[in-house]
């Protein structure tokens, strides 16, 4: 197999610190340079901090417009500016909406977009113009990408019956991760199996608000520790702050070890997403070996239906009461939480999505222009 010169544009950077995107680029492309290819990612200069190199990935940092509507388009559109004076094999476009600028990229290079989810549906984020903008990039990513991956089978599912268009499935990966040490629950006054534990950004749609207003029904001495922070959304993370009692601990954002040990130490994990692709935090709870309630959409079952318990999309009422119930007889959420860690080890595994990945770029690169 020769070695393929690749670009990844569509995400804030590398290394990750938030975002299931930057996670999923990070792990692909670190891997990719593993296997011996050239492998450059084009980073928000106000996400990763100045570096030239990142575990043998190539970092370009450009500048953008710190705005919820402009950050990502104009970096995007920096970004497709220096690469059409370049030479690459591919440009893989990591989300749908930077696809929008497709059509630019085709003029010199072949490719790849992979549609992490769908942008309009989020309710928090998109006005009118902006939804209409983020479907039209959705109708361009299908039109005009030489290969089209989705990281659900749900997503694959949806633009074949809308758009009759053939997609590869990709799933998200998943690194086991075992923990031992609990030094930094000290650090943030917690005990193991002393607290339930959310972890993703504080915006409307991923449901921290409505999980602490389940925790507020509760009768229990487990804390709730809200681990994340605003995304374009302070005036929302200030309102879940006033709305919270002295048990809802806000960490901000976690990574690396400390993250690690939260998930590895909670007694239960809560995943209240009501819009997702395919959710690395989710897959992280599950393969700590810990249980989980989540919500039932359905890029949610396809990971975690039959190896941790649902609850009914944007349910108070409901997602209490399997809080509760697991409260009150853990049992069944333990057992599910073992079988869960062997699922997504063997289902979910980075270096099968490399694989699948590499074979995606082979086949358009030995196409003809």
């Amino acid at each position: 197999m020769r070695k393929l010169r690749i670009a990844m544009i569509g995400l804030r950077g590398i290394p990750a610190t938030y975002g299931g995107v930057e996670r999923h680029v990070e792990e692909l492309a670190t891997r990719l340079v593993k296997k011996g290819h050239d492998v450059t990612v084009f980073c928000r200069s106000h996400y990763t901090p100045k570096m030239k190199e990142y575990k043998g990935v190539n970092i370009i940092r450009l500048p953008t417009i710190v705005q919820k509507h402009l950050e990502m388009i104009v970096h995007a559109l920096f970004a497709v500016i220096y690469i059409l004076f370049r030479q690459y094999d591919i440009v893989h476009v990591q989300s749908v909406d930077p696809a929008l600028l497709t059509p630019l990229l085709k003029i010199r290079h072949k490719v790849v977009v992979t549609s992490h989810g769908q942008g309009y549906r989020r309710v928090d984020k998109w006005g009118m113009f902006a939804k209409a903008i983020s479907k039209l990039a959705e109708k361009i990513f299908i039109k005009y990408s030489d290969a089209a991956i989705s990281v659900s089978k749900t997503l694959k599912d949806f633009y074949m019956g809308k758009y009759g268009r053939e997609v590869v499935y990709i799933p998200n990966g998943i690194s086991i991760k075992e923990c031992e040490n609990a030094d930094f629950l000290k650090k943030f006054g917690l005990e193991k199996n002393g607290y339930i534990l959310y972890v993703g950004r504080l915006i409307p749609t991923k449901g921290s608000g409505l999980l602490i207003e389940a925790y507020k029904k509760l009768k229990t001495d487990l804390k709730l520790v809200i681990v994340g922070g605003s995304s374009h959304t302070d005036g929302y993370e200030l309102e879940l702050r006033k709305n919270a009692d002295g048990k809802i601990i806000f960490l901000g954002y976690q990574y690396g070890e400390a993250l690690n040990q939260l998930y590895a130490n909670c007694k239960l994990f809560v995943f209240p997403s009501q819009i997702e692709g395919l959710p690395i935090v989710l897959l992280e709870a599950l393969s700590f070996g810990v249980p989980v309630i989540f919500s039932d959409i359905p890029e949610d079952m396809e990971i975690a239906g039959g190896i941790a318990t649902p609850f009914k999309n944007g349910d108070i009422n409901d997602l209490y009461r399997k809080i509760n119930e697991f409260l009150h007889d853990p049992n069944n959420g333990e057992r599910l939480a073992k079988e869960a860690k062997e699922y997504v080890a063997k289902n979910y595994n980075w270096d099968m999505v490399v694989k699948q990945t590499e074979a995606v770029y082979n086949s358009i690169n030995r196409r003809k222009t």
